[in-house]
């Protein structure tokens, strides 16, 4: 029976390391892992079996492989949660990799970070709809009265709100928008007379 010996890849490519890295055990837990080579001696059930459970073996070893945590220390990882937390709360939009760091590593405060990220696209869309400065500011308003006082994460969607409208405030398109809605719609009206 055949299998792939990842192992002896990994350290020639990293003969510096004397301790075993995540990396490490992942290659080890893929060389012992047959993917479907030589299977003609087992039975036609077993063989399905054993190959189902291999594909799973590594996809969840790949999984592991390309975390953002693969290969750092429990030091390395408390400090990149700690950044991560520290971003949340001052409102800043989490990256691709950050969001699959605390998947990997804690799940259930990736599920309210996700949820505070969705909050945030939604009161973007609402500000990027906005006809006028007034209302984009009567969206921001609206979305914050309808923060719930128990909600867990209150102080992270507040600080998300906040940031959204200030990056909102900055960009040329909040810029050329008219102050209030009457005027926004004074605007509309002489467009529509102009194209009469």
């Amino acid at each position: 029976m055949q299998t792939l010996h990842l192992t002896g890849i990994n350290k020639l490519l990293h003969p510096e390391r004397d301790k075993r890295s995540a990396t490490e055990r992942i290659f080890d837990h893929l060389s012992h892992s047959n993917i479907g080579l030589n299977r003609g001696e087992a039975t036609a059930d077993t063989g399905s079996t054993a190959s189902a459970l291999d594909s799973f073996s590594v996809t969840q070893n790949i999984s592991e492989l390309l975390s953002p945590a693969c290969g750092m220390s429990e030091e390395e990882k408390k400090a990149y949660l700690a950044k991560i937390i520290a971003k949340l709360k001052s409102g800043k939009k989490l990256t691709s990799e950050e969001m699959r760091f605390l998947q990997a590593e804690d799940p259930q405060l990736y599920q309210q970070a996700a949820r505070v990220q969705a909050m945030r696209g939604s009161l973007e869309s609402g500000l990027a709809h906005s006809t006028s400065k007034e209302e984009a500011q009567s969206v921001y308003l609206d979305a914050l009265t309808h923060i719930s006082e128990e909600d867990p994460m209150k102080e992270y969607i507040i600080a998300a709100y906040d940031d959204a409208m200030k990056e909102f405030q900055k960009s040329d398109q909040y810029q050329s928008l008219p102050e209030t809605k009457e005027d926004a719609a004074k605007q509309h009206t002489g467009s529509r007379h102009s194209h009469s």
